[in-house]
Order: C-alpha cells, then structure tokens, then sequence
C-alpha cells in the first residue's frame, strides 16, 4: 500500500487519537495533532476510507474510527477495545451503528437479563421494542439477540433486554471430531450398509475403495432403496449424496456454516493430503458448546443441572 506523507500521518494520528479516547475523533482533532489544516484532513479521509483504513460515521455527533486493517497496515497493537462490534437488524442488514462496550446487568434475575451498549453512530435509526443482532465480538465470538428497552441519543447508549446470548469457542475441528471412522466397502451389498448403521448407531458412513473415500451412505438411501424394491444394490450404487469434507486443522466454526449450507449433520475429517482422519458431527459440536456447563455440574452436589 503506497500513501503519501499526509496520509500517513493523518492514518497515524487517528490510530493514537482513537486508541487514548475510546470514541470517535473528529476532524478538528486530527488537524489539531498533525499541525493541518482541518479543510485538508476531510479532504484526504474519503481517499482513506476507499481503500479501508478508515470508517466515518455521519452526522453532528460522528467522526471517524481507524479499521483493522489500518492497524495491521501500520503495525500499530490494537487496544483492548480498539475495533467496534457492529450491529445488525433482526433481517440480516448490517446498519452504521457499532458497538464498543457491552455491560451486562440484572444478571441474577431469574425471569430477564439486560445489557448496556456503548455505540457509536446514529441512535435515532432504532426503535424502543426493535429487535437486533450484536456480534459476533472478536475474541469470544459472542453474537447476543435482543430487544431495545432504551435508548439514550446524549451519552450514546442502549438498553436491551437479552433474548439470546451464544458464543462460539475458537476451537480446532481435530479438538472436537471423533477419530473412529466407521466406513463401508463400495462394493459391499446395501445390506451390510444397514446393518452397519444400525450397529453403530449413526446415520450416514463413508464408503471407501482402495483405502480412498469416494462416497458417502446414509440411512436416508437405504430407506429409499427398500421402499422402492432396490436391496439388491452395491453400496456404491445406492449413495446420492457425495461426502462434504472439512480439514482437521479448520475452524469449529467453519464446520458448523458448512452443515448449515449442505444441510448434513456430519463432514469427513480430512488431513493435508485429503486422507480421511475423522468425523465431526452436530453432536460432538453440541457436547463441546455444553463443556463448560458439564464442568460446572460436576463440581455441584448430586450433579445437580443448571
């Protein structure tokens, strides 16, 4: 990325300036602490925020705010609360607001929870009683859904009531598979299939010939083929569904968007060289999400439940 002089120092000095107030900084502020003139600051900050350094927030309680990547960009260690979590309505879309600071409260009422919101940006686009979506935070994940109880346009500041609050733990795929690969030849009667299905347990198996994943069998076709007279097919013959494979070293995360978008309940676990080395189910990311939770009640009398 080349930048002139100027852009440089104006990129540098809203980095300083936004790190030490925790808040939007204002035009008059950079010019103040580069010694320009404040016409040539906001002459230069669109250039800026083309090429996704800065993000500028309207109207006359806005300002600017340095990216992530300006950050990466300069070199520059982001503070504790350096990037904003944005906030989204409850149909998907994205609006300018962000927020820099959540402060649970009420957390020991059995009926509710609340949370206060730091924003930034223009309060009035929302609504007492609207729905939103915050997250996910950067570091735990966190993704909260909620309903606006209150609003306060001076200090920047949202009421909201906690409808769901999820985070995602940043975990590996090969922390959270199961290493034991039940498989069936492809060649095999479709009977062998159900039977191995039926013995282990699960749902689907992936088919393999010469040590090669090549197909996957669910119990889904072995109920098609008896309703529809074709037991006497090979288990190759009898798979629709080709295996949606996820790489050991990915994100847990990344697993759960790939079910999602496939509407599957499983992925193959492959290594760098696409060798099967594990499953990863609904249930294993299920039983992980809950971990903690099973820590707790261990340590309660009787195993009591939360």
């Amino acid at each position: 990325m080349s930048l002139s002089a100027p852009q440089k120092e104006i990129v540098v000095a809203l980095l300083e300036l936004y790190d030490k107030k925790r808040s939007l900084v204002k035009s008059k502020e950079i010019a103040a602490r580069t010694g320009r003139d404040e016409g040539t600051v906001r002459n230069i900050m669109p250039v800026l925020r083309a090429i996704g350094l800065v993000e500028a927030i309207p109207g006359p309680k806005g300002g600017y705010l340095p990216t992530s990547k300006a950050y990466e960009s300069f070199n520059v260690p982001k503070g504790p609360r350096s990037l904003s979590v944005p906030i989204y309505t409850k149909k998907g879309e994205k609006t300018e607001v962000t927020v820099t600071d959540i402060l649970f409260k009420s957390v020991f009422s059995p009926d509710f929870c609340q949370a206060i919101l730091k924003v930034i940006g223009n309060l009035s686009r929302f609504n007492i009683g609207e729905e939103i979506v915050i997250g996910p935070t950067p570091s735990g994940r966190m993704v909260i859904e909620g309903k606006i109880a209150g609003r306060d346009d001076l200090h920047g500041e949202i009421l909201l009531d906690v409808i769901t609050l999820i985070s995602i733990p940043r975990v590996t795929v090969s922390e959270v598979m199961s290493k034991r690969i039940v498989s069936v030849p492809a060649d095999a009667p479709l009977r062998t299939a159900a039977e191995t299905l039926y013995k282990e347990m699960i749902r689907a198996a992936p088919i393999v010939e010469g040590g090669r994943l090549v197909g996957m069998i669910t119990s889904s076709d072995i109920s098609r083929c008896v309703t529809e007279g074709k037991m006497h097919l090979t288990v190759r013959e009898a798979a629709t569904r080709k295996p949606v494979l996820i790489g050991m070293d990915d994100d847990m995360l990344q697993a759960m968007e790939k079910m999602q978008r496939s509407s599957i309940g499983r992925l193959v676990v492959v290594d760098a060289d696409e060798r099967p080395v594990g499953i990863i189910t609904r249930t294993d990311i299920l039983l992980r999400i809950l971990k903690p939770f099973e820590m707790i009640n261990a340590r309660k009398p009787e195993g009591r439940i939360l």
